[in-house]
């Protein structure tokens, strides 16, 4: 990585959103399953095995901040499908498959879209400010006449 984009990245992490983080890891887990193909077809096992090693570090992040206060049944569906992928990334590793860690890359492409779909959701909804006073009150809090509001 250079340093450009260690600055990059650097100032992505500190203006996402909670989610936008969830965003970040998903796209640096694809990145590290990509290059760990292309190290695949290249024969280069070691290179292949930091990749995939990086990859298993990022799946652990992304368990480690799940919250099971604040939806229990999402919680463990997420936890379930870092396990499942995790076995699957692992099972492509040992058998050398290209096609099954291409299958997991198009897993993660799709979960990470929805991710990034509900944090643009999230900030669409948090970017409408408030009305600064209510439709019936003017702006020093005096209330209006039903003959007032229609003027």
């Amino acid at each position: 990585m250079t340093y450009n984009e260690g600055s990059y990245i650097n100032a992505a992490v500190e203006g996402a959103t909670p989610v936008g983080l969830v965003v970040l890891l998903y796209d640096r887990l694809v990145a590290d399953l990509t290059r760990a193909l292309a190290a695949m077809e290249h024969g280069d096992v070691e290179r292949r095995v930091s990749e995939i090693n990086h990859a298993f570090l990022i799946l652990g992040q992304l368990e480690g901040s799940l919250d099971s206060s604040q939806a229990p049944e999402a919680a463990r569906t997420q936890a379930l499908f870092y396990q499942v992928a995790r076995n699957r990334i692992l099972e492509a590793h040992l058998k050398s498959s290209r096609k099954m860690l291409e299958e997991q890359i198009v897993l993660f492409n799709d979960v990470r879209a929805a991710w990034e779909q509900a944090d643009r959701a999230r900030n669409a909804r948090s970017a409408v400010p408030p009305p600064p006073f209510s439709a019936r009150q003017t702006q020093d809090g005096e209330e209006l006449s039903a003959l007032d509001a229609t003027a």
